[in-house]
This record gives structure tokens, sequence and C-alpha cells, in this order.
């Protein structure tokens, strides 16, 4: 998500050649996707959030009445309370995304194979100078096989499947996690792994409840071992007492104080093993989100679960919320239950009670259905709310869920304030909108006060940015860079760079039969004060088979774009990044255009 701000548009006075990065390799041919090519203009992103670590961030997504995506806000337009207390916006950015059509899949287009660029998409083809395309987005569809029950889990499959059949587009990678099963499929274009995945879903919930009388449910269990004044608590201990105690006998305190024993002890031994479950769950999903946090692009995770209890673990909750925020990504929610409709009494009221007893159950079970749900979606709906994502329930069209979750939202507004020191632990948040009209404001509930410094690592793009922005020669890997001017299409000039890189000293990742890794390249031109007047970043997905890593390990890889610029004097730097390891060279020259 922090790369939408390379779409940000330049001034009018530099142009800037939209020509597909290309391979100078003539004779030697690539099968399709050995090499995936895109360019798009070079903005360096905004700063501002990284710079100070003790900024609280609060990304915000508004809708209007009927639901739609406000753009146009300013800073002045917001206002966020902590603790009910009014505070002053100290940064604040916005970030634009391009939607993805729900059911549109664009079709990807045919690598050359003497070239390896898409086919009808060279320098002086009209595609060339089409609107450039967005960088990669990295979907990561999640799947809790561990409480999403068996029927539930057949709905998800059918709706994942055809969301990855007809809903993901050329830019998608997508990629299937679980919170316990193996089958896991890495970030992929390959629409079919995914697939065979998917199918291979299982279930792999456990039905947590007591056999016999009194039954205790998995929300009473949690509230019985957490707070033993709870109606849960008095209405299992009251059944409790008459299942057990002998009704015959004039009343036996004995084993009524017996029964306060064994309720707490039930439930908390039927607690125990859940709330070690949700634990675990939530680190699953907090691996996710890490690992999803260390790609180029735009970041959705789509977590489908029918829920899962996480009353005491609201601080493993929130951490996942403020990782999600510092990685720019957006958590949706969808909810494997769909549309509930089963008889929340039916087979629960213990055919052993009567009298008041029964009855007292029967109101409880009746009462608390709706809560019981709304406990088990709790993290779901936190993780939505508290990254600018959407919450998917009671409906039972799953697959129009997962059409209208898979997308980032098209504005997202990144607002920090500088908290006062407090040792309140737990701050809560809220954050108004002030322009007319009436608004809904998506954004975190709040946010725990850090026990020790937070340490923020800058993402890929921002290592590239402070690249570019710098002007000393880097050599991770060998990069070497020539340029020329010359007369553009439109009769204005342009500056031709030709780049090469030496892929042999690349740390390419084994996959099966291919040789796997990224070049991100940056060539950008500044003027006599140092701003920034052009740039260009292109990507090159490569999936080399062995023998035409070898070919390329001796001859390298060249490429060339250009960049449209009046005549004068600038400077030209350009950064290669690979994306395993981060590594990348940089180089600077002086250029002259006539």
């Amino acid at each position: 998500m922090r790369a939408a701000h390379r779409g940000v548009k330049f001034p009018a006075t530099a142009a800037v050649g939209l020509s597909v990065l290309a391979l100078i390799s003539a004779g030697q041919t690539l099968s399709p996707g050995e090499v995936r090519i895109s360019s798009r203009p070079y903005q360096p992103q905004s700063q501002l959030l990284r710079t100070e670590s003790d900024v609280v961030r609060v990304d915000a997504v508004v809708r209007d009445k009927d639901g739609h995506i406000v753009p146009g806000l300013k800073a002045e337009d917001f206002a966020i309370f902590d603790n009910g207390k009014k505070q002053t916006i100290a940064t604040f950015a916005v970030e634009t995304h391009t939607p993805l059509a729900a059911g549109q899949a664009a079709a990807a287009a045919p690598v050359s194979p003497t070239t390896g660029q898409s086919e009808g998409t060279s320098a002086s083809s009209p595609a060339a100078n089409s609107p450039a395309q967005p960088r990669p987005r990295y979907v990561a569809l999640y799947f809790d096989d561990v409480h999403t029950k068996w029927g539930d889990m057949k709905h998800v499959q059918q709706a994942a499947e055809n969301f990855v059949r007809h809903g993901i587009s050329q830019n998608d990678r997508i990629g299937l996690f679980t919170a316990l099963s193996s089958e896991t499929v890495d970030f992929t274009v390959d629409a079919s792994r995914v697939l065979d995945a998917v199918a291979k879903l299982q279930s792999h919930a456990r039905v947590f409840e007591s056999s016999g009388c009194p039954r205790i449910t998995a929300h009473d269990a949690y509230m019985i071992a957490n707070f033993t004044d709870s109606e849960e608590y008095r209405t299992v201990l009251a059944a409790a007492k008459q299942c057990n105690c002998d009704a015959s006998a004039y009343v036996d305190q004995t084993c009524h104080k017996l029964q306060e024993t064994v309720v707490v002890t039930l439930g908390r031994q039927i607690w125990a093993p859940m709330r070690e479950l949700s634990l675990n769950t939530l680190e699953s999903i907090q691996g996710v989100v890490k690992y999803l946090a260390s790609k180029p692009g735009e970041h959705v995770l789509l977590l489908a679960s029918s829920g899962f209890l996480t009353g005491t673990l609201d601080r493993e909750v929130d951490e996942v919320v403020d990782n999600a925020l510092r990685a720019g990504i957006v958590i949706n929610a969808l909810d494997a239950k769909g549309l509930y409709t089963e008889d929340p009494a039916h087979g629960r009221i213990q055919n052993e009670l009567s009298g008041g007893a029964a009855n007292d159950a029967l109101k409880h079970e009746t009462e608390s259905f709706a809560s019981d749900l709304m406990s088990a979606n709790a993290a779901m709906v936190d993780f939505a709310v508290g990254t600018g994502g959407r919450f998917f329930h009671d409906r039972n069209d799953l697959t129009a869920g997962y059409y209208s979750l898979a997308a980032a939202p098209e504005t997202e507004y990144l607002l920090g304030f500088v908290p006062e020191k407090s040792n309140v632990a737990f701050h809560k948040l809220k954050v108004e909108v002030s322009a007319p009209g009436k608004f809904s404001v998506q954004a975190r509930p709040g946010y725990f006060t850090p026990t020790k410094p937070v340490s923020v690592d800058p993402t890929p793009e921002e290592k590239i940015d402070a690249e570019v922005r710098g002007s000393e020669e880097r050599s991770d890997f060998p990069l070497s860079v020539s340029e020329k001017p010359g007369a553009a299409s439109n009769g204005g000039r342009e500056l031709g760079i030709q780049t090469r890189v030496d892929i042999e000293k690349l740390p390419f990742q084994r996959q099966k039969d291919q040789y796997v890794d990224m070049l991100t390249i940056v060539a950008a031109l500044f003027d006599a004060q140092g701003k920034m007047v052009a740039g260009k970043e292109a990507q090159m997905e490569l999936a080399l088979k062995p023998e035409s890593f070898e070919r390329f390990s001796k001859s390298g890889i060249s490429g060339a774009m250009s960049l449209e610029v009046p005549p004068g004097a600038y400077r030209l730097r350009v950064v290669a990044q690979e994306a395993i390891h981060g590594e990348m060279s940089a180089t600077s020259q002086n250029v002259q255009i006539q």
C-alpha cells in the first residue's frame, strides 16, 4: 500500500516517457512467464509517518451515508481524540489505490519469447502511451481452519475458488495461508497453485462444550473462567445444583457449595484450550502480517473464519492491528458462518432441567445468543475497523464477500499525533470528520502504551527512496548505466537510459526448476537545485529456467527506459534493488540535454 504514492502526477514541465523496460537480448528465447515486466512513473513516497518513532499512527477510511469512500479531505477536516482529549495532528498524508472491479479479471499479457516483454507494448506501440500500470498488489488469503466449522469451510472454499478464477487481475500476487494445516502457497501469479491448495483445505475445528448436565457452551466457559459474577455463571450454577444435588433431601448446602467449585473448574477446563488455540491463531495471523509487509507493493489480508474468542487477548489483537498499520496492510474479514439461522436453544437446553432452572436456562440461551456471536467475531471486527478494512457478515453470498473485500480502499488518510506521557495502558481513540455532510470513519479503536521503544524498520520502497535521494555510489551487485539524449516522439527532448545487471551476483531463490528474484530499477533526473523533475520505475520479475539463467549469467540482463524533460543540465540517479535480500546498487552522473 505504501506504493500508492508512486501514482502522484508530475508537473507539466516534465513529462515521463512510458516505454516499457525491455530485455535487449536478441536471439535469446524465453518461455512465457520467465520474465514479467512493468513500468510506471516514479514518485518518492512520504516519509512523514516514519520520521518519528513516537508518533501514533491512525489510518482512516471515510465513507458517506451511502457507504461510498470519500476523497479530497484535508488535515483540517479531521479531529483525533485520545481518551476524549483532542490531539494536534502532527502528520498527514493521503494514499489512493486502484480499485479491483468485482468479477473482472485482467488477462495476463503473453510474454514475447524473444524479448521477454509483453507483446504489443514496445516503445513505439500505442500501448506504450497508456496509463502506467499499478504496482503489484499482494493479497494474502488466510483461512482459519482451526475455528471454521466443516460446513462453513465448504462454503468458503467455493467462494474462494470463484474469486481466484475470476476476481484477480494481472497485477495481483495471491498467497494462501492457514492457521494449522500445511496447505500454504507463497505469493504467486499462478492461479492453479492457489486453486489446488483451496481444494485441499479442511476444517480442524473442535467442539468446546461440556457433556451432560450442566451443559457449558464455549461462551459460557469464557465468561465463567473470567467473571464469576456473570449471568452465565449464575445460570449454569443453578442448573448444576438441580442436576447434581438430591432434590428430595432438605436443601443440601454441602452439595450446593460443591457445585460452585464444579462449575468454575469445568469453565476453566474448557476455556484453557480455547484460549490457547485463539492465541496460536493470533500468532499465525501476526506471522502472515509480517511476511506480507516484506513484499513491495499494495498489501491486503483477507481473513475467513467462523470466529474465535479473544476476550482476554486484547493486547495481542492490538499488536496485530499495530503491525498491520505500520506496514500499510488492510485486513478485511469475512464471517464464514454467513447468515446464521440456527435456533439458539436447539439441542442445548438440558432435558434434565425443570421448573425455574429450565426457564432460566432457556431465557439465558435465547438472550445470550447474539452476544455469543458478537464475542466470537470481536477480533475480526477489530482487525477490519482498526486497519481501515471491512467486515463481511450476516450474508450468505460469500462469493460477493471475497470480491468486495479483496481490494484496498480507494482513498486512505494517514494521520499521526504525538501522545502525551501517560500511565494509562490502553488509550481509546476516536476520529471525527468536520467537513459538511454525514460521514462514517473507520480507524483503529485505540492503542496500548508501548512497554519499550518502538523500532520501525524502513520498507523496501523507503530504502529505494533513500538511495535515490543520495549521491554516493553503491555496488552490492554489478550495475552499469549509460545514457544518450535524443528526440522524443512528440518533438520534445528525452534521455534514453541503458542499464545492465550482472545477475550471477544476485541471491536467487530456487523454486522447483526456476531461479526466482525480482529487480526494481529507478531512474530519476534532478535539476541544479536538487529538485526531482522526472522519474521512472520498472520491475522485472524473474523466474528463469536453468538454461536461461546460465545464458544471462554470462551476458547480464540489459534494459532500456526513457525520460522526457526540457533541455538543461541534470544529475541522473539510477538505483537497482533485488527483492530476496534487498541488496542495492546505485550510481550518479551528470547529463546535458541540448
